[in-house]
């Protein structure tokens, strides 16, 4: 009897270790369940609009002259749109505009003095409208003319140079405690004294009033004393100025929050790097399996992020066909991350067969080392062979996600890609363009061939200033955090600014923390959802009537459900069709569920 029992202990052994043998070998992949399914969106709905309703409407004042001004028009009517507010352009020289019925008037230029009859325009504030500064005014006559009436107490006659930022106020929500005296935020200011009952919104880091409105009547002044919003990093600032002009203010948002890995799955670098080992003791395999990938899964699961992860088949330098297939160990590694990936609710897309960026001889301004591409045929080989290495494991998958390496792109890379991958519906790339100008820089967008522009915004595991500053603007003005960094960061002292892995994710998981902590309505995504979300948004229109304290909003090409942020100092007392939660003393999130939605406020008790 003893010894039967030990055969059966073996044999039930045996078949355990065949089993664990099988789940390991390449015959399990097509066992994988995960196809990427997406439902399609709902068709739009648009409500009835009454007739005779005076929606918003707002006045771009522009000196074309100056190319500050322009810059700064450019970035306005670009929050506008976003904002799916209308807005009427004039130049700063017309004479005969009518002003009225606009809810707030901006003037982008620097020289009052070329304003055609600038008291009217003094009369409009006086008579309850917002007359915003948007660029810091030169000292010329019109300027000595009124700046009392928009607070200025003292003022020098040349411009200074205004470094860094302090946040006196949540004009950027969450934002009232960032400060840095970096220049990535350096302003052209005057040095001015503000009138004592005055208390700035924003300064300079040495102090200097940036933003502060001053009532003028039944109206009000908003100056903005700088000339950094003629950048698209700064639209967040511009979005949150608005909504210090305009007592209330509606406009869509994403509402979404996402992190990718690029380089992710992708062949593993062989052997030791020196401060890993130093630091842990392993190779960089076992760093990856056994130190930053347990710690990227524990952040995840702390912060309710989910990862899209990009691919990478080879790290050679082929760019010229044939394109040699994946060796076993990388395809066991795409494997063993692509599961545990999607076992916390992530995604895989396309990054490259290799990580040549797909530009021919010539595109490239950086000095990337890359290899220009052949043909226009060879990109497509070899994205045919990503395709190929991914469907292979995943054989179901639909690969929906295309980030470049580097996040370059050339027109001849762009076709190749769409080509190679006919399920493919959105390239993520980057959203500022940098002083090379060789990288993909987007919009947030639908291009005319149907495909979803959706970039990242920051990037790093590095807690930086530039950073959080960046996620502010994305946040306030899209109502997106996207986010990328790289597994191997950590492996060059460049990129990791020289920092250890155990210093670097504290400082990673500090940033997500904060986003989770600041704006924790925020929903979690991979790209291929979040990429609906942008199609929701950018095709909503929503279409404000505000009478008092009672809110009717009609959207236009609605689907369920659509986010806006609100800015408002009163409280929401009631709601039809429509959902809100408080995320700032002055903000809250509006959640649409019909075409029709209606709010009513309540002043606050002092």
């Amino acid at each position: 009897m003893f010894t039967k029992k030990i055969i059966y202990i073996i044999i039930a052994l045996l078949l355990l270790a065949g089993g664990l043998q099988t789940l390991r070998s390449f015959g399990v992949f097509k066992l994988v369940k995960n196809i990427n399914s997406q439902k399609e969106l709902a068709a739009a709905q648009s409500p009835v609009l009454p007739s005779g309703t005076d929606f918003e409407k707002y006045l771009i004042v522009s000196d074309n002259s100056e190319a500050n001004s322009v810059e700064t028009k450019n970035q306005l009517k670009a929050v506008l749109t976003y904002m799916q507010k209308d807005f009427v352009e004039v130049n700063s020289k017309e004479a005969s505009v009518d002003l009225a019925g606009y809810d707030s008037v901006f003037f982008t230029f620097e020289r009052l003095d070329f304003v055609s009859d600038l008291k009217r325009y003094i009369d409009y504030a006086g008579s309850g409208g917002s007359l915003v500064f948007l660029t810091r005014p030169v000292a010329d006559n019109s300027f000595e003319s009124i700046k009392a009436l928009l607070g200025i107490k003292e003022n020098a006659k040349q411009a200074i140079k205004a470094r860094g930022i302090k946040m006196l106020s949540d004009v950027l929500i969450r934002a009232a405690r960032f400060k840095t005296d970096s220049d990535i935020i350096l302003n052209s200011s005057m040095d001015i004294k503000l009138d004592l009952d005055i208390k700035p919104l924003i300064s300079s880091y040495a102090d200097l009033p940036l933003l502060w409105e001053k009532n003028y009547g039944k109206g009000r002044f908003v100056v903005f004393n700088g000339t950094i919003l003629n950048v698209k990093n700064n639209r967040g600032l511009i979005a949150g100025i608005i909504g210090v002009a305009k007592d209330n203010l509606i406009y869509p948002v994403v509402n979404v929050k996402m992190i990718h890995i690029d380089d992710f799955p992708s062949p593993v670098p062989l052997g030791n790097n020196d401060a890993i080992y130093a630091e842990f003791s392993r190779n960089i395999s076992q760093f990856y399996r056994e130190v930053w990938w347990p710690e990227m899964v524990k952040i995840a699961k702390k912060f309710d992020i989910k990862y899209s992860g990009f691919v990478i088949e080879s790290y050679n330098n082929l760019t010229a066909s044939p394109f040699p297939a994946a060796k076993s160990e990388d395809i066991k590694n795409l494997f063993m991350y692509g599961k545990e990936l999607f076992g916390i609710g992530g995604e895989i897309g396309l990054h490259g067969y290799n990580h040549q960026s797909l530009a021919p001889q010539g595109y490239i301004s950086q000095n990337l080392g890359y290899v220009p591409w052949k043909s226009e045929n060879d990109m497509f080989l070899s994205l045919r062979e990503l395709s190929g290495f991914i469907n292979g494991v995943f054989t179901n998958y639909s690969l929906r996600a295309y980030v470049p390496p580097s996040n370059i792109l050339s027109p001849e890379g762009r076709k190749s890609v769409l080509k190679a991958n006919p399920d493919l519906k959105i390239i993520a790339s980057v959203y500022l363009p940098n002083k090379e100008n060789d990288v993909y820089s987007q919009e947030l967008s639908i291009s005319d061939d149907k495909i979803i522009e959706f970039p990242r915004f920051s990037a790093g595991y590095e807690k930086t200033d530039e950073n959080m500053w960046i996620i502010y603007n994305a946040v306030n003005m899209y109502g997106v955090f996207a986010h990328f960094v790289h597994p191997d960061d950590v492996l060059d002292l460049k990129r990791s600014n020289s920092k250890s892995w155990t210093v670097l994710a504290k400082e990673f998981s500090s940033m997500v923390g904060e986003v989770s902590q600041s704006y924790g309505w925020l929903r979690s995504s991979t790209i291929s959802p979040a990429g609906q979300e942008l199609v929701k948004y950018l095709e909503c229109k929503p279409l404000i009537d505000y009478k008092g304290d009672d809110i009717t909003i009609y959207t236009e090409n609605f689907r369920p459900d659509v986010y806006c942020i609100m800015r408002t100092n009163k409280s929401i007392i009631n709601s039809d069709n429509c959902l809100y939660i408080k995320i700032a003393d002055d903000a809250y999130l509006i959640t649409l569920q019909g075409t029709i939605c209606k709010l009513r406020l309540e002043l606050r008790k002092p």
